[in-house]
């Protein structure tokens, strides 16, 4: 589907979860009963939904409303459908993401870097090496925008050369954050900033618990370099290894009476972390099991037999 016809299907959508009240799954079952291309504006399409004129007219204010947020986006950015193949089956539940910045997403393998508000000087170490293996693997590096090991993470990948992703809470312009936004401008500048949320979609610190589910599908593998007990980073690190996704936990985190749960997770499938290479075991290259190949004889006597 062509770029404008996905942003038209997110505008849509977008109003009609307002339509309807906040119900985002019911707008998103109507709008897929309809059957509309977009081709064309979506409000030739309201009468099909609308039980009354008066219902039509606010449906179609509110989309008109939608329509211009798009359109005053302080940034250009572009609509992302859970059809594209490069997100296809990691975005549940989210139907659209917002991106921009000077890459776009690509089929890169995604890491995504988890850590306290407060990294230690040990968390920050095994960040900084992490993501040093990452811009030597061609990984993209990918954080929760927020400050502490996120903010880490994105600084060490603009310094390293390693692709940054920041995944926001807020909409595609809009910092959380004044002492971030120097942070935010760089990854725009040089990486890629993705939401969840519409540019119609008015910011509440409650998104991050949206972000953090959004966040626990979205990448390829997982680190954990340090967190407490019912820390922030769990709310993304769980719903991952529940999910099946590859996971490792730093083992000095786990060694630390402190981080009891660190220690409690690193069971099955988890891979202990001590040195970089460790993480070749959740996104390096699998070596697939060949026939063996048999030593070639030459059956031809030789002189010098």
């Amino acid at each position: 589907m062509l770029q404008t016809a996905i942003k038209e299907k997110a505008v849509a959508y977008e109003a009609l979860s307002l339509f309807y009240k906040g119900d985002r799954d019911k707008a998103w079952d109507v709008l897929s009963t309809l059957n509309a291309d977009f081709s064309s504006p979506f409000a030739s399409y309201t009468r099909e939904f609308t039980s009354s004129s008066r219902e039509e007219m606010v449906f179609n204010e509110l989309w008109r409303n939608t329509r211009d947020a798009f359109s005053r986006e302080k940034i250009p950015f572009s609509v992302i459908d859970e059809d594209d193949e490069r997100v296809k089956g990691r975005m549940a539940p989210v139907h659209f993401l917002y991106s921009a910045g000077e890459r776009e997403l690509g089929n890169e393998k995604r890491l995504v870097i988890l850590g306290s508000p407060l990294p230690s000087l040990k968390a920050k170490s095994d960040i900084f090496d992490a993501v040093a293996l990452s811009s030597e693997k061609g990984w993209a590096v990918v954080a929760p925008f927020d400050s502490g090991s996120g903010a880490y993470a994105l600084q060490s990948a603009l310094k390293l050369g390693a692709l940054p992703v920041a995944v926001l809470s807020s909409g595609i312009s809009k910092c959380p954050s004044e002492s971030m936004l120097e942070l935010m401008e760089q990854v725009y500048s040089k990486g890629i900033l993705i939401t969840q949320n519409a540019p119609s979609v008015k910011y509440e610190k409650w998104h991050v618990v949206l972000r953090n589910r959004f966040l626990s599908s979205f990448g390829d593998a997982y680190f954990l370099v340090e967190e407490k007990n019912g820390g922030p980073s769990w709310a993304v690190f769980d719903p991952a290894v529940e999910k099946g996704k590859k996971t490792s936990i730093s083992l000095s985190a786990a060694s630390n009476p402190n981080y009891s749960w660190c220690s409690e997770r690193l069971k099955g499938n988890v891979v202990p972390y001590k040195k970089p290479k460790d993480l070749l075991k959740l996104l390096g290259d699998e070596k697939k099991p060949g026939k063996r190949r048999e030593k070639y004889v030459d059956p031809t006597p030789s002189l010098f037999d």
